[in-house]
């Protein structure tokens, strides 16, 4: 029995994960973070913004009930934008077709698409990168999984991110547009089946409008990321480069119609009037402060445990790219630094701070994927120059039973972390979707919500409701005031047809 006993532990010493388990638990954790995320979108309230782009489409969908009523309204809305406020044309077109076009209670479809979106464009740019380097599926699958899971959960500001479709769409939904995008050039030039390229062509063209007309984070970086690619596509004397020339066009003609509508001068007057923004080289200049300023906060030891975390799977992809040479990883730092920092202009220039919320979002973003990035080329880097010495991680991943110990220890820090964290809430998506569903704060506010909807539809041409006791800040955060020409009043009063909607408590 002792000599059996010492067998199996023996057994279990030596122990280590398949690859394909690996990946199969890190597809598992990124669906059970998303689960609360998804279950959130249901208490999910327009707000503002959401009525005032929508209810263009709103309006031309009354007079005719079909969807091309309702891309007419949509377009119009556009045009109007262009010429009055800005010109993020893609962005305004999905502003516009916001789900509540089709009542009140499909709301819920943007936020929820918003969730799924994100980590999807994520996981297929990651798989583009690692075909580059032709890792095998289960460690791929692993990276995407864990990449895509630190983007979700650690997102800048779920409200402006998930939780309110008007700002979402705007930065996070474009933004993931970009992504696949960028997955397609890269499949473009590694080279695939004629059918397959012909199809890759054609979403390229569509993505090149969509990213080049989006929010000028999402515009700025793309254009940069395309022509970054096409340099590279020459000095490596790659011929397939050429296909990237049609999209590539394209992104100018839609980066030029984005900069210079007409409406953009009209917001940067008002801008200029308010004492808000500064001048351009200024704000290139200002950008490289902004982005060391935030190195911290965007790092956090949360994306440093998953750096540590994913490592080994990193090291054995790039252990197994003999084909790849990792050469001049300064180089790729440096553009990347270069790249993520320009996050910070168009919001310098046009207000002269880092950016809203919302904004922040994609800046984070593009950095966490660059982070991966530049943690997967270096980590190549240094073992092709067979350093350091100690082979510890290739110990950690061929044999004994370190591998489950350092899973279990990873675990325990990332639990230890997200325990000591002042504000979980905040920090971590996940978590403030499960908190606020769970404590009944998310229920209660939609009620709320229905209720307000409600008193406002049946009520006269001048409605008065009460404040929201149930107020859940990922969800609602900040509620109509007492003075009906406020915005937030303005926008719920036109789409209800009133003529004022008030918000104060009733006397006692």
């Amino acid at each position: 029995m002792v000599k059996k006993l010492l067998e199996e532990g023996k057994r279990a010493a030596t122990w280590r994960p398949d690859k394909r388990l690996v990946a199969l638990a890190a597809v598992c954790g990124l669906v059970l973070l998303s689960l609360p995320l998804l279950r959130i979108s249901i208490y999910t309230a327009p707000w503002n913004d959401d009525y005032r782009y929508a209810i263009f489409a709103r309006n031309f969908l009354e007079q005719e009930r079909s969807f091309g009523s309702a891309l007419q309204g949509a377009i119009f809305c556009v045009k109007s934008s262009c010429f009055g406020w800005q010109g993020t044309l893609s962005s305004i077109f999905f502003m516009a077709m916001a789900p509540i076009i089709w009542g009140d209670e499909y709301y819920f479809l943007g936020p929820l698409f918003l969730m799924l979106f994100l980590p999807i464009s994520v996981m297929i740019l990651i798989k583009s990168l690692t075909g580059i380097l032709k890792a095998d599926r289960a460690s791929s699958v692993s990276l995407q999984a864990g990449i895509a899971a630190t983007a979700v959960v650690l997102i800048y500001s779920a409200h402006g991110g998930f939780f309110w479709y008007n700002g979402g769409i705007h930065y996070v939904g474009m933004h993931s547009f970009l992504l696949l995008l960028a997955a397609a050039w890269i499949k473009l030039i590694r080279g695939s089946r004629k059918w397959s390229s012909f199809l890759l062509m054609l979403w390229t063209l569509a993505g090149a409008l969509l990213a080049g007309g989006s929010n000028y984070v999402t515009a700025l970086q793309g254009l940069l990321t395309g022509l970054s690619i096409a340099a590279l596509c020459v000095i490596l004397q790659k011929k397939r480069g050429w296909l990237l020339a049609p999209s590539l066009l394209v992104y100018a003609f839609g980066f030029y119609m984005n900069v210079s509508a007409p409406g953009n001068q009209v917001r940067s007057n008002i801008f200029r009037d308010s004492g808000l923004g500064m001048p351009a080289l200024e704000a290139v200049g200002n950008s490289f402060l902004e982005a060391f300023r935030h190195l911290g906060e965007f790092t956090g030891l949360a994306t440093l445990a998953m750096m540590i975390l994913l490592f080994p799977v990193i090291r054995h992809i790039v252990k197994s790219a003999g084909h790849f040479r990792f050469r001049y990883p300064g180089l790729l730092l440096v553009w990347s630094f270069c790249l993520y920092a320009t996050g910070f202009t168009p919001s310098l220039y046009a207000m002269g701070h880092a950016g809203l919320g919302r904004t922040l979002n994609v800046v984070k973003l593009t950095y966490q994927i660059l982070l991966f990035v530049n943690e997967i080329y270096w980590t190549g880097w240094l073992c092709q120059k067979q350093f350091p010495k100690v082979k510890f991680w290739e110990k950690l991943w061929t044999d004994t039973g370190a591998a489950a110990s350092f899973y279990l220890g990873m675990a325990i820090v990332m639990v230890g972390l997200f325990f000591i964290e002042p504000n979980q809430a905040a920090t971590y998506s996940t978590f403030c979707a499960y908190y606020y569903v769970h404590s009944g704060e998310a229920a209660n506010f939609h009620q709320e919500y229905l209720a307000r909807v409600e008193a406002i539809k049946t009520g006269g041409d001048v409605v008065v409701v009460e404040p929201y006791y149930f107020r859940p800040a990922p969800l609602s955060p900040s509620d109509l005031g007492e003075d009906p020409a406020y915005e937030s009043n303005e926008s719920i009063a036109k789409w209800y047809g009133k003529q004022a909607v008030i918000c104060k408590k009733r006397e006692e």
